[in-house]
């Protein structure tokens, strides 16, 4: 071999993604095809709080559709109840899992904890999504002591008392 053809680097042509009928080699394109079909039919089969947001968006309009059909809603009650859920989406009123029950295996929502229906004499139904809100606990004050008085047991079970500065 010489210098020269050593130095080049051989160019692979096209044609070698080809089968002898001249159509492309599915193997590699296949698997991959398989992968992401598998992985697209699984996406759902994560916890809530784990979807993406236009995974949870279907979500909670197979939610809408499912409470549209058993209680029977007009469709402007409907859609304020999904632009609502939608607005809460947003605010992240919903994006944990203690919000929304959602089952895994179904995939799909059982309740939104949290929502409230009202439904007036007219028979319209108005929805509303209570916020939690964020509690403070408060530790217990202890009755004052000095501060100064460290008491102690030695191994007779009388007291030692020291002082801590």
């Amino acid at each position: 071999m010489n210098d020269e053809n050593r130095a080049r680097t051989m160019r692979r042509s096209k044609e070698s993604h080809l089968d002898v009928s001249g159509a492309v080699a599915l193997g590699f394109y296949e698997k991959t095809f398989q992968m992401l079909s598998q992985d697209a039919s699984n996406a759902l089969k994560r916890p809530w709080h784990k979807l993406e947001r236009g995974l949870r968006i279907g979500r909670l309009r197979e939610y809408v559709a499912r409470e549209t059909e058993r209680l029977a809603l007009v469709t402007e009650d409907s859609d304020t109840l999904f632009k609502l859920l939608l607005k809460g989406l947003d605010r992240k009123m919903l994006s944990s899992k203690a919000a929304v029950t959602y089952e895994v295996d179904k995939e799909q929502i059982t309740e939104i904890k949290g929502l409230v229906a009202h439904t007036s004499a007219t028979g319209r139904t108005k929805y509303q999504l209570l916020e939690k809100k964020a509690g403070t606990t408060q530790k217990k004050r202890l009755k004052e002591t000095t501060p100064i008085l460290n008491s102690e047991l030695d191994g007779n079970g009388s007291k030692n008392e020291a002082l801590t500065t």
